[in-house]
C-alpha cells in the first residue's frame, strides 16, 4: 500500500527540486600555488594533494528522512541522518571552510547525491571557487548500447520507475583548489539503470587540472553505479545494470584518449558486500589496463594502503581489516606516462555523529597523493 503512493509522490518532488548546475569551465581561479619538492638524489619534483569523496545524500525532503548511518551508537544501533537536508549540506560547506581557515581543507572534493539546490552551495561556503556539475537530467544518452541484454531491456517497469525518464540529475559535483581546465560530462544510456535508481541521470564526471607546475593536468573522476536493494528490483537485475555501467565508464575514459595523464578517480560504486560487483569491477578494469596506454593500470587504495603500510597510512578507525569490502566509496589512480601517482595516507571524515545525527548516511573518504615526475619536466609559473 505504501509503495503505491510512495513512487508519484518521490516523482513529485524530484521534479519540483532545482538541481544544481555549473558548466563554466575553463576555471582559472587558484588561491596560491602548490608546494613541490625536489629530490636531490633522484632528481625527482613532487607535490601532495588531498582528494575527499562524500556521498552527501542530498535528497528533497522526505526521502532524506529515516535513513540511517553507517556508524552505530553504543547500543550497535545505527544512527539516523539529518531529515532536513538542505541543513545538513551547509553543516557540511561550513565544516569545510573552517579545515580551509587551518590551512586543511582536501584540495579536490568529488560529492555523490549532491541533487538538492543546497548541494551547489557546499563549494561556495567551503571557499571553492572552481567547480562543476553533471550530467543534469536534460543531458540523455542513447536509449541503450549494443552491450545491453534484449531481456533485459524488454522488462522493463513502469511501477519500478524504469520507463519514466531522467525526473533527476546524476547527483555528481566536483570542486577544486586548482583551475579546471576542461570537463567532461556523460551519462549512461537511458534504459541501462535498474529500479527507482533510473530516476536519476546517473552517469561520469571527468575533469583535467589545471596544477601549476606539474607537467601534465591531472584527470579527476566520479561515478555513481546502480544500487542493490535500494533499487526496489531483484539482485539479478540490478547486478546486469550496475555491470552494464562499469562497461561504460571503461568504455567513455578510454575513448576520451587521455589515459596518459595522471589519473584519480573516487565515487560511491556501490559494492559493498558485493563479490559479483566487486569481481567484474576488477575483471573490467584488468582488462582495460592490458590495453595501452594505462601502463600501470588501475588500483585501488584502501587495498594498496592494507598491504603497504610503510608506504601508506591507513588513519581512523575502519573496524576491518578489508576496508574496499565494507564500505561503497572507493578511491583508486593510475599513473601517467610523465606522472607518478601514490597515496599516502587515507582517513574519514565527517563520520562522527552530532547532536545524535549524522550528517549523511556515508562517511567521507579522505586521500592523501604524492604525485612525482622528473625535474626537468617541471612547468614554470
Amino acid at each position: 500500500m505504501a509503495r503505491s503512493w510512495w513512487l508519484p509522490a518521490s516523482i513529485l518532488l524530484l521534479s519540483a527540486c532545482a538541481e544544481p548546475d555549473r558548466d563554466d569551465t575553463p576555471q582559472r581561479n587558484i588561491d596560491r600555488p602548490p608546494e613541490i619538492s625536489v629530490e636531490s638524489d633522484t632528481d625527482q619534483a613532487s607535490l601532495e594533494l588531498s582528494v575527499l569523496i562524500y556521498n552527501v545524500a542530498g535528497l528533497p525532503w522526505p526521502l532524506g528522512c529515516g535513513k540511517r548511518s553507517r556508524t552505530t551508537d553504543a547500543d550497535g544501533e545505527r544512527i539516523p541522518i539529518a531529515c532536513d537536508r538542505s541543513a545538513a549540506m551547509a553543516e557540511i560547506g561550513t565544516r569545510l571552510a573552517a579545515m580551509r581557515t587551518a590551512g586543511e581543507e582536501p584540495d579536490i572534493i568529488m560529492l555523490q547525491e549532491a541533487f538538492i539546490e543546497a548541494a551547489s552551495e557546499i563549494p561556495d561556503l567551503g571557499g571553492y571557487r572552481n567547480w562543476v556539475t553533471g550530467p543534469t537530467s536534460e543531458d540523455l544518452g542513447p536509449e541503450a548500447s549494443e552491450r545491453a541484454p534484449a531481456d533485459f531491456l524488454d522488462k522493463r517497469s513502469f511501477l519500478k520507475g524504469e520507463k519514466l525518464g531522467k525526473w533527476q540529475s546524476s547527483g555528481l559535483l566536483i570542486a577544486s583548489d586548482y583551475p579546471i581546465h576542461v570537463r567532461y560530462s556523460h551519462p549512461f544510456p537511458q534504459w541501462e539503470c535498474a529500479g527507482y535508481d533510473c530516476l536519476a541521470n546517473k552517469g561520469i564526471l571527468t575533469v583535467e587540472l589545471d596544477i601549476p607546475g606539474m607537467p601534465d593536468p591531472l584527470a579527476i573522476t566520479t561515478t555513481h553505479f546502480n544500487s542493490r536493494g535500494a533499487s526496489g528490483v531483484s539482485r539479478e537485475r540490478a547486478l546486469v545494470a550496475h555491470s552494464l555501467q562499469v562497461d561504460e565508464t571503461n568504455d567513455y575514459l578510454e575513448s576520451l584518449e587521455r589515459l596518459y595523464l595522471p589519473f584519480i578517480w573516487g565515487g560511491d560504486l556501490n559494492m559493498r558486500r558485493d563479490s559479483d560487483r566487486m569481481e567484474y569491477f576488477v575483471e573490467r578494469a584488468e582488462r582495460s589496463a592490458a590495453r595501452p596506454p594505462y601502463g600501470s593500470g588501475l588500483k585501488e587504495v584502501s587495498s594498496f594502503c592494507v598491504s603497504n603500510s610503510h608506504a601508506c597510512e591507513m588513519r581512523s578507525n575502519w573496524g576491518t581489516d578489508t576496508p574496499w569490502w565494507e564500505t561503497q566509496d572507493l578511491q583508486g589512480w593510475s599513473d601517467g606516462a610523465r606522472v607518478v601517482v601514490q597515496p599516502i595516507r587515507m582517513e574519514k571524515l565527517f563520520d562522527e555523529a552530532v547532536d545524535g545525527v549524522m550528517l549523511s548516511d556515508h562517511d567521507g573518504v579522505l586521500v592523501f597523493y604524492r604525485l612525482s615526475w622528473p625535474a626537468a619536466l617541471t612547468r614554470p609559473f
